[in-house]
């Protein structure tokens, strides 16, 4: 078949394979459940498998998220805006795959014999499609894209086999097969269940050491689930758990669309922005290493500060605080992660603190106690002429219809009021003294944030949200009623090994509802 000209190169090569495919035969199908990699899988991914990287990520339609995860929403077929950037990236990621030194030597891993090149084409495509789909294609599928492939034009037919490749539903999706019949729940196979450690804690795809025990059924043994859980988290491609799991729990995923008006916030730029990341990443890459008990994410007294967060800190200059640099916080009536400049600021307004964003972030994030949504009475706040946020906030719990929510949530959120809309601290608002201190509905009493801490690390809500949420971003799905007593187990396991967060990661990989799925109802 000749192909049409001034057709997209990535379209060609799905007309070929289309052309090439033999007559469709009906073999048992298993159920699977597909899943879209998200703009953050997909880059991750791409530079994983490929080498290169996927620059056309910042095209793609945002992931919202649902239950706090993008990874969660991501079931549904693409839009038809989606289907022309992967065509795009395709195309890119090719050409750059071809043209990279590294990438082009890590694709060709052999090199053909010009007396008889097709084994080791073979060998090529079939470790390339192994990667990029996370597991071996049939021979069927192998011998569609080694037919794009002329040996006397060898790039161009690499060319087209990444293209076609990268546009495959099965490297934009990941599909979860089983073998069970529709309502029954059934043992992920080996390579799905490789895929979903890998999207758990490297947000990317698996490795050769997961592809190889997945070959061997070696996967599915608990022993071997937990030595990878600890080889993973030592691989630099842990930062994939950071920013995919961390980044979203605890928000700071969302500085990328935090600005502030130069005049009132001077010290806020980019520069500072990307600082106030990369230290609450390190916070919490600290509690992936065994040992940890995770409640010292709140109550840890050090922080990491560079020269970027040095004046927010108000450190002197003659410390010359250039690279990131461990501080104790007691001088700076810091504790934590709850006085990260990052947290702080992208829970507030663009002009202002927000006592409501920061006291519902404690109660939602770290408690799972989501309040209920205001009455269609509740009034919205109205401009008032008090100084503080206290007073204005007295004022509006005087409305009944809001009274019930905000008194629980006020006395949370008005202990951050010593930190302003970029995290600096500051002892006074418009001339008055800062009040922070407050009483739980339980009758703890705390001064500021520094007590209100202990108070929330000390809450048995606060280990159980974190099971909860690791559990929800591992299965990237909701929770159901059949899952609550693995999560109570897991949850028994975590508290027992000292609230260690890599034991609770141990915990969910070897659950059943990690391991297993309900095969789903055709539809």
């Amino acid at each position: 078949m000749r192909p049409a000209t001034g057709l997209p190169r990535a379209l060609l090569g799905a007309l070929a394979l289309s052309a090439c495919a033999p007559e469709p035969v009906a073999p048992p199908v298993p159920e699977a459940m597909v899943r879209r990699l998200t703009a953050f899988e997909y880059a991750s991914t791409v530079r994983d498998v490929l080498g290169v990287e996927a620059t056309l990520t910042r095209e793609f339609p945002v992931d919202a998220p649902a239950l706090g995860f993008d990874t969660v929403a991501t079931g549904g077929p693409p839009s038809s805006l989606l289907v022309q950037i992967f065509q795009h990236s395709a195309e890119s990621l090719a050409d750059a795959a071809l043209r990279s030194g590294s990438a082009r030597a890590a694709l060709l891993v052999c090199t053909p014999d010009p007396a008889d090149p097709a084994p080791c084409l073979r060998t090529i495509v079939e470790s390339l499609l192994t990667r990029a789909w996370r597991r071996p294609p049939s021979s069927a599928e192998l011998d569609r894209y080694l037919a794009l492939v002329d040996p006397a034009e060898l790039d161009a037919g690499l060319r087209l086999v990444l293209e076609a490749a990268l546009l495959s539903p099965h490297f934009t999706f990941r599909w979860e097969r089983d073998l069970g019949a529709p309502g029954e729940s059934h043992w992920l196979d080996d390579y799905a269940l490789a895929a979903r450690l890998s999207y758990f804690l490297w947000s990317s795809a698996p490795d050769d050491e997961l592809l190889a025990l997945a070959a061997v059924g070696r996967l599915q043994h608990e022993a071997t689930l937990a030595e990878q859980v600890a080889r993973m988290l030592a691989d630099p491609r842990a930062a994939g758990f950071v920013d995919g799991f961390a980044g979203q729990w605890l928000y700071f995923r969302g500085l990328d669309d935090i600005f502030r008006d130069a005049h009132r916030y001077p010290r806020y730029d980019d520069a500072v922005r990307d600082s106030m990341r990369e230290a609450m990443r390190r916070r919490f890459r600290e509690f992936l290493v065994p040992g940890r008990d995770l409640r010292d994410l709140l109550l840890d007294s050090h922080a990491h500060v560079d020269a970027e967060l040095a004046a927010l800190y108000y450190l002197p200059d003659e410390l010359g605080v250039d690279e990131f640099t461990r501080i104790d916080l007691e001088p700076h009536k810091r504790r934590g992660l709850l006085t990260e400049p990052g947290l702080m600021t992208v829970l507030a307004y663009p002009f202002a603190s927000s006592p409501t964003r920061r006291g519902r972030f404690v109660l939602e994030q770290l408690l799972c106690s989501p309040l209920p949504p205001p009455p269609p009475e509740a009034a919205a706040q109205a401009e008032s002429e008090a100084s503080t946020a206290r007073e204005r906030l007295e004022q509006h719990r005087a409305d009944p219809a809001c009274a019930g929510c905000h008194a629980i949530l006020d006395p949370i959120g008005l202990a951050f009021e010593h930190f302003d809309a970029i995290g600096a601290w500051r002892g006074s608002e418009h001339g008055e003294l800062i009040d922070a201190a407050g009483q739980l509905p339980t009758g703890e009493r705390f001064a500021d944030v520094r007590e209100l801490a202990p108070i929330l690390a000390g809450d048995p809500r606060f280990t159980r949200c974190v099971a909860t949420k690791v559990l929800t971003y591992a299965l990237g799905r909701p929770l159901v009623t059949e899952d609550q007593p693995v999560l109570e187990d897991i949850h028994s396991q975590f508290v027992a090994a000292g609230r260690d967060l890599v034991a609770l990661l141990v915990a969910v990989v070897q659950s059943d509802p990690f391991r297993i799925r309900r095969a789903q109802e055709p539809a």
